[in-house]
């Protein structure tokens, strides 16, 4: 329908465009575009027009026909007629429409006309024929309608069968998620996929109980196994600390010190004062490495040791070494406590194994400060490193030290800060040909704390 009709709007405007045009004076170029496109539409349309007799009647077929012979004879009118007009033959242009053209386009317009009222007929018809299978359909409809609740009341039966089902399992697992695996079992005398879901879930409720059954015995045994290792630990520790005792009466401390005193005598009656000056140093390092010492000392006194034991070591390598001291202004040194003998043996490893195989001088730093409620050392050297294998060796023994071979001071100080608090950090970080850096940090312990302990 709607393509007859721009068909007919297309023969109209045809028309309408030649029965306005003065031939005397007219724009022919105009003319010959606006015929050229209203041709263009009206041939487009007409093929779109359905020509198949069975589709659309004996009429609209006879009708049709005819308004694709008549549409094909105006278009060679006015091919004809705009070859004229491009010649500037006007008079024969102008003898062409009124003689063969204007007919033509009346007789076209007429057909068209013709077949869009056929069309309307047989829709018409076809209206009818819909209205009828309609009422056919809303009787369907409603017979439909009526299963479909049938069935809708059923499934609505079924779906709250099921639902119950449902909420026994989440009521079950609400049960078990609180602990309770005591609560009776879900029916299973359903056949289909549902009652397979309730045997599933009663044989997870019985798998879970054995689970966390075993879990539990798994635990109270890991328990057992834990205190066990820590008595072995303390145990451990008792010996460790009775071998210590043991090295430690293997020197008469008397002796030694009687013997340093009369060299210390014999070098101040020479007027040695350098001789006597070492050698009260090292009687002050014997005397406190081999005392009964308490647990924790001040701060100061183990800046004190160290100092002494550098003196020693400046001494022999003269300016091939140096320690340079940086401490926080806000450390209570003398009230400030650490494990005793604790910073020796991090200076003499960065001596011997920094500085000692280095050519040029070289400058151990440590670093001492407050952090948030905790002590952080660092010990620097700018040594010759260690190499990226023996750095993994090293960090490895850390968590394991051994009793005896090199770095022995430094794998004491690690296991001694485990003892004192899981806190503790103890790192190691060296580049090869740079130096090496070893940095502490554990819990700042304070004198008067200790005291409130005891």
């Amino acid at each position: 329908m709607q393509t007859i009709s721009i068909l007919l709007n297309s023969v109209r405007h045809t028309r309408d465009i030649l029965s306005s045009y003065r031939w005397d004076f007219g724009d022919v170029a105009a003319l010959v575009a606006n015929l050229r496109r209203e041709r263009d539409v009206a041939e487009k349309n007409l093929a779109k027009i359905d020509t198949s007799i069975a589709s659309i009647g004996v009429e609209q077929y006879l009708l049709v026909s005819a308004v694709d012979t008549t549409q094909k004879n105006c278009s060679i009118y006015l091919s004809q007629m705009q070859d004229h007009l491009i010649k500037n033959k006007i008079d024969e242009a102008s003898e062409l429409y009124y003689s063969d053209l204007e007919p033509c386009l009346n007789h076209l317009y007429r057909y068209t006309q013709q077949l869009i009222e056929r069309a309307i007929m047989d829709n018409q018809s076809a209206y009818d024929h819909l209205i009828q299978i309609n009422e056919k359909l809303d009787t369907v409809y409603t017979l439909t309608v009526l299963v479909m609740l049938l069935f809708g009341f059923i499934a609505f039966r079924e779906v709250i069968r099921m639902l119950s089902i449902v909420q026994e399992m989440a009521r079950s697992s609400k049960a078990i998620t609180a602990g309770d695996y005591d609560r009776p079992e879900i029916l299973e005398h359903r056949k289909d996929e549902i009652g397979d879901m309730a045997r599933a879930f009663n044989e997870m409720k019985h798998a879970m109980r054995n689970q966390v059954q075993l879990l539990t015995a798994n635990n109270e045994m890991e328990k057992e196994i834990y205190r066990k290792d820590t008595e072995a630990l303390a145990m451990q520790n008792l010996l460790e600390r009775e071998k210590l005792q043991l090295l430690r009466s293997q020197v008469n401390p008397h002796f030694l010190f009687n013997t340093i005193n009369m060299i210390k005598y014999t070098a101040q009656e020479e007027m040695a004062e350098k001789t006597d000056a070492l050698l009260s140093s090292l009687c002050r390092l014997f005397r406190y490495s081999l005392a009964d010492n308490e647990v924790l000392v001040p701060l100061s006194r183990e800046i004190k040791i160290v100092d002494e034991y550098y003196s020693l070591y400046k001494a022999r390598f003269k300016e091939k070494v140096s320690l340079v001291w940086n401490i926080s202004p806000s450390l209570v040194l003398t009230e400030t406590l650490v494990p005793s003998f604790f910073f020796q043996p991090l200076v003499e490893n960065a001596f011997k194994h920094g500085l000692g195989p280095k050519e040029q001088p070289g400058t151990v730093y440590l670093s001492l400060e407050e952090e948030e409620g905790m002590l952080s050392v660092l010990v620097e050297d700018d040594g010759v490193g260690i190499e990226e294998e023996a750095l993994k060796v090293i960090r490895s023994q850390l968590l394991d030290p051994p009793i005896s071979g090199e770095h022995i001071g430094l794998y004491s100080v690690a296991a001694r800060l485990k003892l004192i608090d899981a806190r503790c950090i103890f790192k190691v970080t060296s580049e090869k040909g740079k130096g090496t850096k070893i940095t502490i940090k554990m819990p700042l312990m304070l004198n008067d704390e200790e005291e409130t302990d005891d």
